[in-house]
């Protein structure tokens, strides 16, 4: 269930950890309110940190960008599946061992950062495979890539998006691309570094510290995206608080029907509300919930609320719906539900 704070977000937790797309910019146009509010947390004395599955954008490439919505960022403060991967593959494999990597130059150079030899050919004998996105890829890399893990490489991955959105609409993204290379060999990755595992969170928490041993608390730390699937998911499997957005992906509707897994703990128009503590919803009765002033209500099928363009009636409509969901054996889908105008 939603979770309320005495004090502003940007207070209550050291750490943020930021997705990208959909939350600060979209493509290249930024997010409404998203740098001055970032800003403004960072001014508060929160550590921000930008999380992405992207396994092909250099961290500065990141970094430059984000720099031109005027915010103040350093290149380590982007955490990329690549950068995940390659500390990944660093821990489970003998230093200075040989690894075929299929994916982008940034892949390249964050395998070598940590001291592993890259190679391109099965007949190199590499002890381990990891495989990202980049729109070059050939079927040669992918046929190697099969090679190496049929010969008994340990085989890593950046993320498991079966998608990706370009410029010219939806293409197959690096999940598409490693179930050929599972296809073929019958073998599952080891280990994803991308959202929706939590992995990258964990990384971050160890990337905040500087010393490259010690973590951020996990319940300093806040997961904050625009998709359910991915961003929250991934809060909830590595036992994050999370915050979703309504500037992307995630819309109400998905919010209401979320099942447990996908639930964050906390809901905001944008980021904005990184400034504000977070209310509590109350259960009034089995059938009536309020957040504040807003209040939400079954009445036969009907899902009411009294004010559609208030978010705290969002709140309240979520934690009567999630509820009824658990608690009382209520199939929500088939329940009339509210139309928000957030």
């Amino acid at each position: 269930m939603l979770k309320a704070t005495e004090e502003p977000i940007e207070q209550a937790y050291k750490l943020a950890l930021l997705d990208l797309d959909g939350v600060v910019y979209r493509g290249k146009n930024p997010v409404d309110y998203a740098s001055e509010s970032i800003a403004q947390a960072q001014q508060a004395g929160m550590t921000v940190e930008y999380t992405t599955n992207n396994s092909s954008r250099y961290q500065e490439t990141v970094a430059q960008q984000l720099r031109g919505f005027g915010l103040e960022v350093e290149a380590w403060q982007i955490i990329t599946s690549s950068v995940v991967a390659a500390r990944m593959v660093a821990r489970a494999v003998p230093e200075g061992a040989k690894v075929l990597m299929v994916g982008a130059g940034h892949l390249r150079e964050e395998l070598e950062k940590q001291g592993l030899t890259v190679v391109d050919r099965v007949e190199d004998n590499p002890v381990a495979v990891v495989q990202g996105w980049y729109p070059e890829v050939v079927w040669t890399e992918l046929a190697n890539a099969a090679y190496a893990v049929e010969r008994g490489a340990q085989y890593f991955v950046t993320n498991r998006d079966l998608t990706i959105p370009r410029e010219l609409g939806i293409a197959p993204g690096s999940g598409s691309m490693v179930q050929a290379v599972i296809t073929a060999t019958g073998v599952e990755p080891v280990a994803s570094a991308g959202k929706p595992e939590a992995a990258m969170y964990d990384e971050a928490r160890l990337l905040a510290s500087h010393d490259g041993a010690t973590l951020v608390p996990k319940d300093q730390c806040l997961a904050i995206g625009d998709r359910l699937d991915t961003d929250i998911e991934a809060g909830n499997r590595g036992g994050y608080d999370s915050l979703v957005v309504l500037t992307g992906v995630a819309d109400p509707k998905q919010l209401m029907l979320a099942a447990p897994h996908l639930r964050p703990t906390y809901i905001s128009r944008d980021l904005r509300e990184l400034h504000e503590a977070m209310p509590a919803p109350v259960q009034v009765s089995k059938s009536e919930w309020k957040c504040e002033a807003a209040s939400a209500q079954l009445v036969g099928d009907e899902v009411k609320v009294s004010d559609p363009s208030d978010i705290n009636a969002l709140r309240a409509v979520c934690s009567l719906l999630w509820n009824l969901a658990d608690n009382e054996n209520v199939d929500t889908a088939t329940l009339q539900l509210p139309d928000f105008s957030l």
